[in-house]
């Protein structure tokens, strides 16, 4: 691993990536950052944000009665970024701010109306990397306990990774 990383830096401020150069020929990124952004299967070895069982009461569903009424999901993310910055500085405009992200995606869910939750996830994973440029990608799960299927559950629901 650490030859890996011979010669590239630690990491770039944001925006600073954009007017970096890169080797045309071998096609070697200049960053950590973008190992990270190339490859989803890196994001194994980014600093993750853990948001854990978000619950959110919004109208999604294929039958109109649970567009109407509304229900429970239960939402999870994780957040790929670079933590370094906030873990040496103890400063939170380092890092990302979970409870703004919260907020987000609760607002995010109730204010638009999808029939899939698979719609919703990828709209929800959108909204984060698009709101949030430090972020190297998403992994949510939406889960939805109410799932009108007539048979006992825990819950129904889906997970997808997205990354920039």
């Amino acid at each position: 691993m650490e030859d890996e990383k011979k010669g590239l830096p630690e990491d770039t401020s944001r925006g600073e990536e954009t007017g970096l150069a890169h080797h045309a020929k071998a096609g070697v990124p200049v960053s950590r950052r973008e190992l990270v952004l190339a490859d989803p299967e890196r994001l194994t070895l980014a600093d993750k944000v853990m948001i854990e069982g978000l619950e959110v009461f919004a109208n999604h569903g294929v039958y109109a009665a649970e567009r109407e009424l509304g229900q429970k999901f239960v939402v999870s993310a994780v957040l790929y970024t670079s933590l370094r910055a906030a873990g040496e500085s103890d400063y939170l405009g380092k890092s990302v701010d979970y409870g703004e992200i919260c907020h987000v995606i609760d607002q995010f869910m109730r204010e638009h109306t999808f029939k899939l939750i698979e719609a919703a996830a990828e709209a929800v994973a959108a909204e984060l990397l698009d709101r949030y440029p430090q972020l190297f990608g998403v992994k949510l799960t939406i889960k939805k306990p109410w799932a009108p299927i007539g048979l006992p559950l825990a819950s129904a629901g889906v997970e997808i990774i997205r990354t920039r």
